[in-house]
């Protein structure tokens, strides 16, 4: 559709002006821990992380012996992954070009699955069909941290908007029931009560404790 692809577009001008200072601004707020406290417990198998910007995580999961891959549409953010994922750490790295509501790996390809700040910036539709796609691609988990709805609309639907720039405001925990996944949230709202861990596995799978 010309109307979508023009927003794409635009979107992609965005995050391709955004990308040198993208790791140092979001630093500032508490992003880096976060994205830390995202994966903590995983010392092991393979994760993609979605939308992975400048593959901020690869440090630490290679570090720990963890394969990663970590896919994002947007080629400057691709770009400046490139200039760091070498050398850290045994586990091995790869960064792939695409689009999180079609993701070109196999199902079941990833024992965790991450997205952190991505399908916020969808609408309903692309979100449910991204959703999707992570619980398709997944054998054990997918994380996210995004805007989730965990109580009264109302200021916070609107900070949701400001801060997570979120066209369809808060992604609401039945989404990733509809996509497949148990949802349990996870720890406390980040960022002004905007931002929320959740940790999904397949229906038909008990999670590990």
């Amino acid at each position: 559709m010309p109307g979508s692809r023009r927003t794409s577009q635009r979107t992609d001008r965005w995050w391709t002006f955004a990308a040198p200072g993208y790791d140092r601004t979001v630093a500032l707020v508490g992003w880096h821990r976060w994205l830390g406290e995202l994966v903590a417990g995983v010392d092991g198998g393979v994760v993609l992380e979605v939308g992975c910007g400048p593959a901020f995580l690869a440090r630490s999961l290679r570090s720990r012996g963890v394969d990663y891959v970590g896919l994002d549409r947007n080629p400057a953010m691709l770009h400046r992954a490139r200039r760091g994922t070498h050398g850290w750490g045994p586990g091995r790295s790869r960064l792939v070009r695409g689009d999180c509501t079609e993701l070109p790996f196999r199902t079941g390809s990833f024992d965790v699955v991450v997205a952190a700040g991505v399908l916020g910036l969808l609408r309903a539709p692309q979100r449910q069909a991204a959703l999707r796609e992570l619980a398709r691609v997944s054998r054990g988990e997918v994380r996210l941290l995004e805007p989730i709805a965990r109580g009264a609309a109302g200021t916070h639907r609107l900070r949701t908007r400001l801060l997570a720039f979120a066209p369809d405001g808060q992604i609401a925990l039945a989404e990733l029931v509809d996509a497949g996944l148990r949802p349990e949230l996870v720890g406390p709202a980040r960022l002004a009560g905007v931002y929320s861990q959740v940790r999904g596995t397949p229906l038909g799978k008990r999670p590990d404790r």
